[in-house]
């Protein structure tokens, strides 16, 4: 192909024939024979679903934030494909299967370097996109191979493989004409189809890993349970991820503002944090404190105060303690480490101040709003402490959010920066 001819290719066209190669190739992979001939291992399926959803997790919360004006008109929420991914996680979930660790490290590898793109030249996550897009149309070519071979009626435990049904090449034309008029400057062509190449080469990695798989003694890897996790540990003891999600269901619901403002995706994030926190009980007391006054610190610079930390660590004791009693001795250093993050903030504001500042926010904005935004007076007088323990800008953090005039009233706009003066007030006080 001359100069002169790419120079005059739409960028889809080039995408098509510059990597059309690579689709032959992993078509022949031995995954996709066993597939095809409906011979693949149940554990090889449910590893692939966990692999795309650690790439999916990070690439679609990439591109749905960045600045890239092109890119950025492509991108829509129909593209999104990680829900469909936990929908058939979720229900391959009682049939336990092991995490595949090479597989998973793979993955990881890929959203390093998606993160890498977002940074350094954002309009190249248009090479990942098409790649991953273009695999629906090949996906729809296999959803009976899945079905069949899991004994799968209707779209369960595939969903991901069923994604646009038969209307899958209607949807790719769509999002070819769509990327074609986006307007993408011809001078960065190159740079998307290496990076399309780029994630043609880590699929390859990927399911020459996934078939067949390594045996691996590792059971549970972190991003089981939130794919953009990354590779912190968590527990091995099953007992104890079950009591440390329960433990996080408890610390969320305490506040109503963390799921109206970080949603699912901070829900996630939540749950694989307090795994993590359980094993911090391997340590030392202050080896622990250390740890969880890092965790703190990453969370209140971006709108959590400490005080949902301090609850979660006794809610993750209680249920610890429930779900392997012979271990609660270890597990008590959780509610020491939340004593020292009470005592820290009793320094500033006692219990009663906050409550009785709490509740004069709630009274403040009406009964109704205060329901529905249950315990965010205790978040905005948290965050005053955590500022003056010396968490830089986590005022800030909560306050924006929440001082938000498309979605919060004057009157309450008021009452928040209010309860802020207020709580700052007092602890002024307290310290002199």
């Amino acid at each position: 192909m001359t100069s002169i001819d790419v120079k005059d290719l739409k960028i889809m066209t080039r995408l098509k024939e510059e990597t059309k190669e690579y689709h032959s190739k992993l078509e022949s992979l031995p995954y996709f024979d066993a597939l095809i001939e409906r011979k693949l291992p149940l554990e090889c399926y449910v590893n692939q679903l966990r692999a795309l959803s650690i790439i999916h997790g990070v690439l679609e919360n990439e591109i749905a934030t960045v600045e890239d004006k092109p890119l950025s008109t492509i991108w829509n929420d129909e593209l999104r494909k990680l829900p469909l991914l936990k929908e058939d996680l979720d229900f391959f979930k009682p049939r336990v299967v092991p995490d595949a660790v090479a597989s998973i490290e793979i993955a990881l590898s890929m959203t390093e370097k998606i993160r890498l793109r977002r940074i350094e030249k954002q309009l190249t996550l248009m090479g990942y996109l098409y790649v991953f897009e273009g695999s629906t149309l090949g996906n729809n070519m296999h959803r009976p191979d899945i079905s069949t071979t899991f004994h799968l009626g209707r779209s369960e435990g595939c969903r991901y493989y069923s994604n646009y049904r038969d209307h899958a090449q209607t949807h790719w034309n769509r999002f070819s004409e769509t990327v074609n008029g986006a307007q993408i400057n011809p001078s960065l062509h190159d740079s998307v189809i290496e990076a399309a190449h780029e994630a043609f080469s880590g699929l390859e990695a990927l399911y020459t890993a996934l078939y067949p798989l390594e045996k691996s003694g590792k059971t549970f890897h972190v991003t089981r349970i939130n794919p953009e996790a990354g590779n912190h540990p968590i527990p091995e003891d099953e007992r104890e991820i079950q009591a440390a999600l329960k433990a996080s269901d408890r610390g969320w619901a305490e506040f109503d503002y963390y799921q109206q403002r970080y949603g699912d995706r901070g829900k996630r994030f939540s749950d694989s944090d307090t795994c993590w926190l359980v094993t911090l009980t391997a340590l030392g007391p202050e080896a622990m404190v250390k740890q969880i006054d890092w965790l703190c610190r990453v969370l209140a610079t971006r709108g959590m105060p400490s005080i949902m930390m301090e609850q979660t660590l006794r809610f993750l004791h209680e249920e610890l303690s429930c779900a392997v009693a012979d271990r609660e001795p270890t597990y008590r250093k959780l509610c020491v480490s939340a004593d020292i993050l009470k005592q820290r903030r009793e320094h500033f504001i006692q219990d009663t101040t906050l409550q009785a500042l709490a509740t004069e926010f709630e009274q403040a904005v009406g009964s109704e709003i205060a329901d529905s935004h249950k315990n965010t007076g205790k978040l905005l007088v948290a965050a005053v402490v955590d500022e003056k323990n010396g968490i830089e800008g986590s005022v800030d953090a909560l306050q924006v959010w929440l001082t938000d005039g498309d979605r919060f009233s004057s009157a309450w706009i008021r009452a928040v920066k209010k309860t802020i003066a207020k709580a700052n007030n007092h602890a002024i006080m307290i310290s002199s």
